[in-house]
């Protein structure tokens, strides 16, 4: 059991920083056999793109797997309810966009990336039209929950956030950010069994993986439900 207090100070480092890592907060036997069960249909998804010529890479090295599809179809750990409905992650989530009506689950998504990828450009997953109209008070509308499936470290890709951008407004980040030339990113290093929950206005960027085995994450989107039918 999570104590109040814990939750507390979950959502105030989640407000301050736009992020929050939830350490040691699965099982490490469940993050494996989830690993298990994807890498075969990542490697062989990768392998038929990059055969085939298709153009379904978010950027070179990088892919994004509907892990929703699967988990329908097979079952098994990635249909594991403490991914795709955690109640204590869904506890959080209402405490940051409201009650339960007022928000809903987006897309199960694995994150992949491979060698041969590079940096990406710093970027929110909130998109324009998820965004409150210029002139509203400023309110978080995303949140991504995040598992990693292997330890993260500088050598395969871990993510980089920028601590605090969730704060400003999405507008902010089309006028201002290029051209800056000091930024003071945060390297995720995490451990299996670590979680990530973040707001989907912060900028935050995937590195490279410079090692042979794929680097996997996955992704569990909740998003207000004033924005759920909207694409992004």
């Amino acid at each position: 059991m999570t104590d109040a207090r814990q939750k507390e100070l979950w959502l105030k480092e989640l407000r301050l920083n736009g992020f929050v890592v939830l350490r040691s907060f699965l099982p490490k036997d469940l993050v494996v056999a989830m690993h298990e069960q994807l890498l075969p249909l990542v490697r062989g998804e990768y392998d038929r793109i990059q055969r085939e010529k298709l153009d379904r890479l978010r950027s070179p090295g990088r892919l994004s797997l509907d892990v929703g599809r699967y988990a329908d179809l097979l079952g098994g750990p990635i249909a594991d309810e403490r991914y795709l409905r955690n109640p204590l992650i869904e506890e959080l989530v209402g405490e940051i966009l409201g009650p339960a009506g007022t928000w809903g689950r987006g897309w199960t998504q694995a994150e992949c990336v491979f060698r041969g990828s590079d940096f990406m450009t710093w970027h929110p997953d909130q998109t324009d039209e998820e965004t409150p109209p210029a002139g509203e008070p400023q309110r978080t509308v995303r949140v991504t929950y995040n598992i990693p499936l292997v330890d993260f470290t500088w050598i395969n890709g871990s993510m980089e956030i920028l601590p605090g951008t969730h704060l400003h407004e999405h507008s902010f980040f089309d006028r201002d950010i290029d051209g800056v030339r000091n930024l003071y990113p945060v390297r995720l290093d995490l451990s299996r069994g670590d979680a990530i929950l973040r707001d989907g206005n912060g900028l935050h960027r995937g590195t490279p993986n410079l090692t042979d085995e794929p680097r996997i994450m996955l992704d569990r989107t909740y998003r207000m439900a004033s924005v759920l039918g909207k694409r992004g």
